[in-house]
């Protein structure tokens, strides 16, 4: 079967998510070490991912389902914070982000390939052609590449959303006034997801690596028989046409 052409992944909701994320944990570090009061610091970097939002949006003259999600949490946290005065629920964006990069995998299943198998044929073909080739038929043509790919699909999603509330319930184990402490913990639980999800991604992911090197090489076999069957049928005689 003649592999079809791989259409360019959509990553732009995740990667949405993920410069969200940095955006507010390095923003509020470097905003209370210049001196800012805590909700400020925690909604400061809120305002610029917003900002940052809408223009990726002008320039795309696009808004993925992501970016409206980023935008709706956004302004949500960024009104209850200011009408409560409470600056937990700020805290809560980094973690909410997380729960929107979560869902955002989990939705992937119903569609036609899984977040692992896009971004995996996405970052591994170094642009080679014949990697290419590889990656779609393991995904045409085997099943246990398919089920290899879903799970690691539900083991990221699954564990980033448990992440997301185990951050959300630390936040709130602690009053307003030791923020610093409970988004400290937050943080550092959110470190910790990024390692479970590296371990489990390599153990997930080993088998269907071997099952698509293996086809590069079959691949790289057949490109020399194919060359000189291309040159003995260049070379052969062409019959003459008839009068």
């Amino acid at each position: 079967m003649k592999p079809t052409t791989q259409q360019r992944p959509q990553l732009g909701g995740m990667m949405t998510v993920l410069l969200d994320l940095f955006l507010s944990i390095g923003g509020y570090y470097a905003l209370r070490a210049l001196g800012v009061g805590v909700i400020w610091a925690l909604t400061v970097p809120g305002i610029l991912i917003g900002v940052l939002t809408v223009m990726s949006t002008i320039r795309r003259r696009k808004l993925d389902v992501v970016g409206v999600l980023v935008l709706v949490e956004l302004t949500a946290t960024l009104g209850l914070t200011f009408a409560t005065d409470d600056a937990r629920i700020a805290a809560c964006r980094q973690p909410l982000y997380v729960v929107i990069g979560g869902a955002f995998c989990l939705a992937t299943l119903v569609g036609h390939r899984p977040f692992t198998a896009v971004t995996t044929a996405s970052m591994a073909t170094f642009g080679d052609p014949l990697r290419v080739r590889a990656f779609e038929t393991a995904w045409q043509e085997h099943p246990e590449y398919r089920q290899r790919q879903r799970t690691l699909t539900v083991a990221i999603g699954t564990i980033m959303i448990v992440d997301a509330a185990v951050r959300i319930l630390l936040i709130y184990l602690f009053p307003a006034s030791r923020i610093d402490r409970s988004l400290l913990l937050s943080n550092i639980t959110g470190i910790l997801m990024f390692v479970i999800i590296g371990v489990v991604s390599k153990k997930l992911i080993m088998p269907a690596r071997e099952l698509v090197l293996g086809i590069v090489e079959q691949l790289r076999a057949e490109q020399p028989a194919d060359a000189d069957a291309r040159a003995v049928a260049a070379s052969a005689p062409k019959k003459p046409a008839k009068p």
